[in-house]
């Protein structure tokens, strides 16, 4: 699966992510800005900010701390702003080796086939959330839901509002016998995530962002 400077959301207010985004973060490199005008190119006006490693990990530190879960984080009205924020590889990668996001769009990992994967990009604005992976119909099981899920290269969310990913694409989950379903959205219910595949709902207990143990760094 990845994920805002704030005008006051919930219990971390301005502070989750401190200014405003489309003002005060950096423009992407001419490079970057080339490469959404190509694969996306709805979401390159205003324009394209870079969302890199400090100022990602500082804002998951301040969720983690608040209890947030990750539907909380990657829903905030901050990613629904104007302009477009981009996550590259190392960043995702310093998030993920610091914090576990408990996604079902991991960071990085090995698929069934002890093959590593890992996501390369993200972009998120105007409510929408794209993750990019390194190569497509990746297979993996996730422990924690005791299931397996498959990954397209790239991996679509609506972010309408609050605590709700709907109009999913490019992920699904394995079904016993009856195979993939797509997966169509994600709703935090209290301290239930409900996930909707195909007519099937399933439902875990929410789980915050928690510091990882072994990190070798931590935000502060």
């Amino acid at each position: 699966m990845l994920g805002t400077l704030l005008l006051g959301v919930l219990s971390l207010g301005p502070a989750a992510f401190p200014g405003r985004l489309c003002e005060n973060l950096p423009e992407a490199a001419p490079e970057v800005k080339a490469w959404v005008a190509g694969i996306a190119p709805e979401l390159t006006r205003p324009g394209v900010r870079e969302l890199g490693e400090e100022p990602a990990l500082e804002a998951i530190h301040r969720a983690s701390a608040s209890g947030w879960g990750s539907m909380e984080f990657f829903t905030t009205v901050a990613f629904r702003e104007p302009c477009t924020l981009y996550l590259s590889r190392e960043a995702l990668r310093s998030v993920d080796t610091a914090f576990d996001l408990d996604l079902l769009t991991p960071v990085e990992g090995k698929d069934n086939r002890g093959k590593d994967f890992e996501m390369t990009a993200a972009l998120a604005g105007r409510g929408r959330l794209l993750l990019f992976y390194d190569r497509d119909a990746i297979v993996y099981r996730n422990a924690k839901e005791n299931r397996d899920f498959k990954l397209a290269s790239r991996v679509e969310f609506d972010a309408p509002g609050p605590e709700l990913l709907q109009n999913v694409h490019g992920l699904w989950a394995g079904v016993l016998l009856v195979g993939w379903v797509r997966i169509r959205s994600v709703v935090k219910a209290g301290e239930t995530l409900e996930v909707q595949a195909g007519r099937f709902t399933s439902e875990s207990a929410f789980r915050p962002i928690q510091p990882r143990k072994d990190a070798a760094r931590t935000a502060r």
